[in-house]
């Protein structure tokens, strides 16, 4: 489908999204067992939530944090499924093949490993195919050493670069902080082969490696990288504002001072849940009753100490908005991913 189809598709999402805040209120946002006709006849059997990378990552955390209350919303049980791969390709691929009648869902960082699994991966699937149903966590990045690292600051640690082989990375292929990286390098004039590239199939064994101190630095979404903070000297925040509570330097303004020009920022995560589009159109109910249960979920204050305890990100932006943010990322990642192919 090409570009050309999204308004088209907003506008669907738009109307369901108001329906389905008309349908909450109906029914008094209680979605425990069968309350009103929307709910009634489903789900009728367990729900599968794919999660495209190995147990233990960011995105594997929120899904099995989500899957209990979701069961106990929907009145069915909701399962994790782990399928590594492809940079999240092999599961998101599996979902869209997967009948759309909501009993299959993806739980992943729609930006950027979605789309990179798309525009750089070769992932058998569109853009077009899946709907974000709420960012719920939109994680900024870092770029990181491990504390034993000599390089003290980012000009150490982009001087190290410039020689041939001395620094190695680990990288998700084609995720966010892969692309970062090599538009960093290529702002820099470094040649893509200085760095040795290590390529992990999720975010717990990328974040193991840099915590070991098994490569020289990483760029790795904040929140997810909490959890090994003490193992960690940052050198940059790539953000485009200082978030509270960090004092290194700004990606672009390190970058600035090497002479490099303003860089698009896509080394972060937006994850939340996402649905085969076809679901949307085809099933309008089920997708209010699965919206409007996410809603009420994600909004309990238990969800929400369960997603801080796990070091997750707990916002609803609704999925007219969400998929709005998405797909401006989207855009600007297709612009760049030519520079993942050199």
């Amino acid at each position: 489908m090409t570009s050309s189809s999204k308004p088209t598709r907003r506008r669907v999402v738009a109307q369901l999204s108001g329906i389905a805040a008309l349908a909450l209120l109906a029914v008094g946002g209680a979605f425990a067992g069968a309350t009103g006709a929307v709910a009634a006849d489903w789900p009728d059997s367990p729900v599968t939530i794919v999660v495209p990378f190995d147990a233990g990552g960011s995105a594997d955390r929120m899904a099995r944090t989500l899957a209990e209350p979701l069961g106990e919303k929907h009145g069915q049980p909701v399962v994790v499924e782990n399928r590594p791969g492809g940079a999240g390709g092999l599961g998101a691929t599996y979902v869209a093949r997967q009948e759309a009648d909501g009993n299959t869902l993806l739980l992943m960082q729609a930006t950027p490993y979605l789309a990179n699994a798309i525009l750089v991966g070769g992932a058998p699937v569109s853009w077009e195919d899946f709907e974000l149903l709420n960012a719920q966590w939109n994680d900024y990045a870092i770029v990181a050493v491990n504390e034993a690292s000599p390089y003290q600051s980012f000009e150490d640690l982009v001087a190290a670069m410039k020689e041939p082989g001395k620094v190695s990375s680990g990288i998700i292929y084609g995720n966010g902080g892969h692309l970062q990286t090599l538009m960093m390098m290529d702002a820099l004039k470094i040649p893509a082969e200085n760095v040795r590239f290590v390529t992990y199939n999720g975010g717990a064994p990328l974040r193991t490696a840099l915590a070991g101190n098994q490569v020289d630095f990483e760029i790795l979404a904040a929140e997810g990288a909490r959890g090994i903070s003490d193992k960690l000297r940052v050198l940059a925040v790539v953000n485009d504002e200082q978030p509270e509570g960090t004092d290194a330097p700004l990606f672009n303004a390190v970058m600035a001072k090497l002479g490099a020009d303003k860089q698009p920022i896509v080394g972060g995560n937006i994850t939340g849940l996402l649905v085969p589009s076809a679901f949307v159109t085809d099933h309008p109910e089920r997708y209010e009753t699965l919206v409007a249960a996410y809603k009420a979920v994600v909004e309990s204050p238990e969800y929400r100490d369960a997603a801080k305890k796990a070091g997750l990100g707990a916002d609803w932006v609704g999925p007219e908005k969400s998929q709005a943010m998405v797909d401006d990322a989207y855009e600007a990642l297709g612009r760049y991913s030519e520079v993942v192919k050199k």
